[in-house]
C-alpha cells in the first residue's frame, strides 16, 4: 500500500485530518546502535539477536539508575532484520528503533514491506517498536532531494500511523546538524514526528576536551532550525582505535572521557538518545569503523558507563 501524503491515507481509511496530524510523542531513553552481522560477517540470527540484547540490557545496566533498554536499527530487510529481531526483542523486553534504507526506491519499498510485516506478525507492534527512522544521514550524503525523502517519510507515517492506526509511533530521520539547519532541507522538518541528530566530534576533528562543548554546538544549531519538534540523538560516540582525524585521538581512554562528558550529560539533561555503538564490528571496511563500540565484539563492556 502506498500512501503519498497523510492526506491520501486519511481519506483511504476514513481517519479525520485533525488525527492524522496529531505528533506523536518521544518519551525520554537511554539506547544502543546495532548493526545486522555477527563479528564474523554473517547475518544474525534471532539466537544472535537475544545475546546481544541481554548483553546490554542486563551487563551493560548493572548498577546503573538508567537502563539500556532501547536498540536502533538501520535497516529492516538486510539480513531479515526484524524478522529475526523482533521476537528477539520481545522475549528479552527491549525496544526497537527501527530504519528504513530510503535513498534507492527499490530498496525503500523492499524496506517498508519488511517493517510492515513484522507490524502485522508480532503481535501488538507498540511492545516493540519505539520508532522509526526514514533514512539514515540521506541529505548530508546528497542521497536525494529533500522533497523525495520528506514524500517516503510521508508515506512510511501512513502506513504505520493510519492504515495499521499506530499513531503513537514516530516515525523521523536521523542527519547531522549541517543538515537540519540548510534551509533546502525544510520539507523533511515539516514530514517529520521527530529530529534525530547524529553528532560525532570526532569527525569534526575535536580534542576530546572539546568534544561536549562541539555535542552542545550541534545539538543547539539542530533545535534552532527544527523547532519544538521531540528530538534525540540518533548517534554519537567516539572511536577506540584508527588514525587520528585533525586533533581528534582515537583511544580507549577518550572513549572514557568522551563518554563521561557527553553520555553523562546527556543522561543529566534527560535528552534521549543512542549511544554508537554497542560492540566493536571486525567485519567493517576501516579500523576506525571497525572500533566505535563501548564493548568487545564478544559482547563484553570494556568501559565504565557509570554516571
Amino acid at each position: 500500500m502506498h500512501f503519498n501524503s497523510l492526506l491520501t491515507a486519511a481519506v483511504m481509511v476514513g481517519t479525520s485530518m485533525t488525527s492524522v496530524m496529531a505528533a506523536p510523542t518521544v518519551s525520554y531513553m537511554t539506547g544502543m546502535n546495532l548493526g545486522t552481522n555477527t563479528k564474523t560477517g554473517a547475518c544474525k540470527t534471532q539466537a544472535d539477536w537475544e545475546a546481544d540484547f541481554n548483553a546490554i540490557k542486563n551487563d551493560y545496566s548493572k548498577g546503573l539508575t538508567y537502563q539500556w533498554n532501547h536498540i536502533k536499527l538501520f535497516t529492516t530487510s538486510d539480513c531479515n532484520a526484524l524478522a529475526n529481531a523482533v521476537p528477539a526483542a520481545i522475549k528479552v523486553g527491549v525496544k526497537i528503533w527501527a530504519g528504513v534504507w530510503a535513498h534507492d526506491g527499490n530498496k525503500f519499498n523492499v524496506e517498508k514491506a519488511a517493517l510492515e510485516s513484522a507490524i502485522k506478525n508480532f503481535g501488538d507492534a507498540k511492545v516493540w517498536l519505539a520508532g522509526i527512522n526514514v533514512g539514515s544521514e540521506s541529505l548530508y550524503r546528497k542521497e536525494m532531494p529533500a522533497w523525495t525523502l520528506a514524500e517516503r517519510i510521508y508515506d512510511v507515517k501512513g502506513m504505520v500511523q493510519t492504515a495499521y492506526k499506530l499513531s503513537t509511533i514516530p516515525v523521523g530521520t536521523a542527519d547531522t546538524w549541517t543538515s537540519w539547519e540548510h534551509p533546502d532541507n525544510k520539507p523533511v522538518i515539516d514530514a517529520v514526528d521527530v529530529v534525530l541528530m547524529n553528532g560525532f566530534p570526532y569527525w569534526e576533528g575535536a580534542t576530546v576536551a572539546q568534544g561536549l562543548d562541539k555535542l552542545k554546538e550541534a545539538i543547539a544549531k539542530t533545535k534552532a532550525h527544527t523547532g519544538a519538534k521531540p528530538f534525540v540523538i540518533g548517534e554519537t560516540g567516539w572511536p577506540t582505535y584508527g588514525p587520528n582525524f585533525q586533533n581528534a585521538v582515537a583511544s580507549k581512554a577518550n572513549l572514557q572521557a568522551y563518554w563521561k562528558a557527553a553520555g553523562c550529560y546527556l543522561i543529566s539533561q534527560r535528552i534521549p538518545f543512542f549511544w554508537f555503538s554497542a560492540f566493536n564490528e571486525p567485519n567493517r571496511e576501516t579500523a576506525i569503523e571497525q572500533n566505535f563500540g563501548v564493548g568487545y565484539s564478544s559482547r563484553a563492556l570494556f568501559i565504565d558507563l557509570k554516571c
